[in-house]
């Protein structure tokens, strides 16, 4: 009779176990795996890493005027590592739960490991937590990276040592309106922890990638911009000839590279660029007597294409005037 007994109470314990895991996994899917989440994230994310790039450069994010699609565009690969890394930890997790309830099956409710995670769990989510807070004290890109996600886990494993403990035989199990408080709490800093680690990702993507601009200028589109009207464009490296004269008087710039094109704009920097004296240069991708050459010179073998010095164009110009 008390076989049966046991046997009973094990059973509705394993069912309201069962119930409660799914119902924690539809919540954390809800907001994981969410579309407007991940859409939100990259948006973050690469408004994030533009705006760190941009200070370090010495202009502001704003003036790029890019939209929605130019900040996912620039956040879809880094952002991915992030989800990557949260599926590792449910594969991980979801590797201790099958483990946890295969003993609990072969052994009983009472076994003593499977009594002693669910009532010390806990400790171990106040420890991550706690860890994730050491991580982001201690300054290195990868511990910056990683502390908030180490904290939103250490959240949900203190959600999940909650549900392990209501499955103990002298366990107060919490009201439904309590429960779901608690879990929509949980989900909420989970979302945070997420958000966090990404903006943190940004920050040290968009410095590192400023840090490391000067070296990569040489990789960058080459551009010549032919004008009719002179730009009177002023920047270490940038060289201006002319060709024609009167009311065909022509101007090409050479020496510039592409930096962004983005909101009907060319934003161009010179290839002497540095961080003492560099200078962004927005041109209209549809300006009037505008015309953009787009040039790969890995040897610089390229010439001025029968341009000449501008100052003899000018004063032949101005004499006949």
């Amino acid at each position: 009779m008390s076989t049966d007994v046991d046997q009973e109470v094990s059973d509705a314990v394993e069912e309201a176990d069962r119930e409660t895991r799914g119902s924690l996994v539809r919540s954390l899917l809800a907001v994981v795996a969410n579309v407007g989440v991940l859409t939100a994230l990259l948006v973050y994310f690469g408004w994030v890493r533009s705006d760190q790039m941009s200070k370090m450069l010495g202009i502001d994010e704003a003036i790029f005027g890019m939209t929605v699609d130019d900040y996912v565009r620039r956040s879809v690969q880094p952002v991915v590592l992030l989800p990557i890394c949260v599926a590792v930890a449910g594969l991980a997790w979801v590797g201790l739960d099958q483990w946890l309830r295969r003993r609990r099956t072969r052994l009983g409710p009472d076994d003593r490991v499977v009594t002693w995670v669910a009532r010390w769990m806990w400790l171990i989510a106040v420890g991550a937590f706690v860890l994730g807070l050491l991580l982001g004290l201690i300054g290195y890109p990868l511990t910056f990276i990683a502390a908030p996600l180490v904290c939103a886990g250490g959240m949900l494993l203190l959600l999940y040592g909650l549900t392990l403990r209501g499955g103990l035989r002298d366990s107060v199990t919490f009201a439904p309106m309590t429960e779901g408080v608690l879990r929509g709490a949980i989900a909420i800093l989970a979302a945070i922890g997420l958000f966090w680690s990404a903006m943190n990702y940004a920050t040290v993507e968009g410095t590192e990638l400023a840090r490391d601009f000067p070296n990569q200028i040489e990789r960058l589109p080459g551009v010549m911009v032919d004008s009719a009207q002179p730009l009177d464009i002023v920047s270490p490296g940038v060289d201006v000839t002319c060709t024609g004269s009167g009311d065909d008087l022509r101007y090409r710039y050479r020496g510039l590279r592409l930096l962004e094109s983005t909101g009907g704009n060319y934003f161009l920097v010179s290839d002497e660029w540095t961080f003492d004296y560099g200078v962004v240069v927005m041109l209209p991708v549809d300006g009037d007597g505008l015309r953009f050459t787009f040039v790969r010179d890995v040897y610089g073998i390229a010439d001025a294409g029968g341009f000449g010095p501008c100052t003899a164009a000018t004063t032949e110009d101005a004499s006949e005037g």
